[in-house]
């Protein structure tokens, strides 16, 4: 509570219905905000595109007394926070930085009253926000070391099969392994490949299921690209006692490794305490903060009319047929 006062939480994310997560996406972050919830209204806004619903709760953002935006910078959550609370300096807001894109420049950055980032790596992008903060965990209910001493998988890889995951190196690893990502967007070259080399792939899997495999197995394999994410899987693996093994170019990801895991309630603290802090009065200010939202609007216009062209001339090209087909 803030002074006895019930917050009311709008949490922003984005899982398309077609995803085989959709409805089933738990992890340390949903554990944190059960933690948030003991005490304050947490309520779950999906703005993703594809489900037919997005518009309604994009209109519901700024209902809250604090709107938590789960999202890289620019990227769809953020972007449609950033249209729904445009001059509403009144709301509070946070970024929950889940990504590893560039972070825009300081001014940018104070359209939100607090940020949060996952990786020690990260926190010089964000050094100049007055209130940014290290915040990350796993849901220690489910993930834990059963301290197993025989272990039935020689490595496994949790994430998309999708380029930037880099789940091709999975096939050149020897003895058993398995693969788990949403199989309803992975590449089918890369499901071939990972195929043909013996991997056993799974769809996607309930949050108590993929722990019991990280505790079936000997080492985990995250060589994911810089963009790439990674963040999770490392420290669920490092929590179920499995060996770890990134990419050599992954800085962010080598700043999780040997460092102590959070759990859910330490994870929830630093969101709570955060939020109440500003919802109390610890806020960008109202000037500062408008001149963040204009800035980052600009951004995008500016981004718009930069691919204007192309954008006209893709649509161009659908309306007028082409020669042969006008023969």
């Amino acid at each position: 509570m803030t002074g006895g006062h019930l917050v009311i939480i709008n949490v922003v994310h984005a899982v398309p219905e077609s995803a085989s997560a959709f409805g089933r996406d738990h992890d340390g972050f949903t554990a944190a905000l059960e933690v948030v919830g003991r005490d304050h209204d947490v309520r779950w806004l999906n703005v993703h595109p594809y489900n037919d619903d997005h518009r309604a709760r994009a209109r519901q953002i700024p209902d809250a007394d604090f709107v938590l935006v789960r999202s890289d910078w620019g990227w769809l959550p953020c972007a449609a926070a950033d249209r729904a609370l445009f001059g509403r300096t009144d709301v509070p807001s946070g970024l929950l930085i889940a990504g590893s894109s560039p972070a825009p420049p300081p001014a940018r950055q104070r359209r939100f009253d607090t940020v949060f980032f996952e990786t020690p790596w990260y926190a010089p992008f964000v050094a100049e926000h007055p209130f940014a903060h290290l915040a990350f965990g796993v849901d220690s209910r489910a993930m834990r070391n059963h301290h197993r001493e025989h272990r039935s998988w020689d490595w496994l890889m949790v994430g998309r099969l999708a380029a930037f995951k880099r789940p091709e190196q999975l096939a050149a690893r020897a003895g058993r392994r398995l693969a788990i990502g949403d199989l309803s967007s992975a590449d089918p070259a890369v499901v071939a490949t990972l195929r043909d080399s013996g991997v056993e792939l799974r769809d996607f899997v309930a949050y108590d299921e993929l722990a019991e495999l990280y505790n079936d197995s000997r080492r985990v394999l995250v060589p994911c690209t810089l963009q790439g994410g990674g963040e999770r899987a490392v420290v669920e693996a490092m929590t179920c006692g499995c060996d770890v093994e990134i990419a050599p170019d992954n800085p962010k990801l080598a700043s999780l490794l040997g460092r102590p895991v959070a759990d859910h309630e330490a994870y929830g603290s630093i969101l709570q305490w955060a939020i109440e802090e500003v919802v109390g009065g610890r806020r960008i200010d109202d000037a500062v903060k408008l001149e963040a939202q204009r800035l980052a609007r600009w951004d995008v216009w500016s981004d718009k009319a930069r691919r204007l062209p192309r954008t006209l001339g893709i649509r161009a090209r659908g309306i007028i047929p082409s020669r042969s087909a006008r023969r």
